[in-house]
């Protein structure tokens, strides 16, 4: 890991000032890809990125907690419950009673919710290389580490602006996740 750069982040007061907040570049290319996306998934299976991030992190990580998906989502309770309802309903997902701990759900794909993952894995992987195929691939490897370095810069961030009283333990702290959905 370099150092940090003098460069970064400019004080309110210096030239940059006028330049474009990094939060608003990165949302708004995560708007434009989103809605891109959401069409092409509609389309194809019914469905649209957050919904399918749910699938996609079921699928990575079988036998995942409601409650640890929802913090690696960074999703609200209710919306986890939502979406988690859909899935249920439309034969995608299973639940499973933990055997250790009976008040755990614990989630699974099912035959159709693997079909429709490896589906929505072809359209992602086919969007992003159209959408982004202005980079070449040590530009992708290179933007994918910085985005790396963000999250765990926000997250460190984050967990040092937290009161001592709402800091998680160190062994029940789940990260949001970022790879992979």
């Amino acid at each position: 890991m370099s150092a940090p750069s003098s460069s970064r982040p400019a004080s309110p007061d210096s030239a940059s000032a006028d330049k474009p907040y990094l939060t608003y570049k990165l949302d708004l290319i995560k708007t434009l890809a989103t809605k891109a996306a959401d069409q092409r998934y509609e389309k194809a299976v019914g469905m649209r990125v957050r919904e399918l991030r749910v699938l996609r992190l079921i699928h990575a990580l079988p036998g995942v907690a409601a409650s640890e998906l929802g913090q690696r989502l960074v999703l609200e309770k209710t919306l986890m419950s939502k979406y988690l309802a859909d899935l249920e309903q439309r034969g995608l997902i299973q639940r499973s009673l933990d055997p250790q701990d009976n008040r755990v759900h614990r989630l699974f794909l099912t035959p159709a919710g693997q079909e429709v993952w490896q589906t929505c894995e072809q359209i992602g992987r086919e969007l992003e290389q159209q959408m982004f195929q202005e980079l070449d691939e040590a530009d992708w490897e290179q933007l994918n580490l910085l985005l790396d370095r963000l999250h765990d810069s926000l997250l460190h961030w984050q967990a040092s602006t937290r009161p001592a009283s709402r800091r998680p333990a160190a062994r029940s702290r789940i990260r949001p996740q970022l790879k992979a959905v």
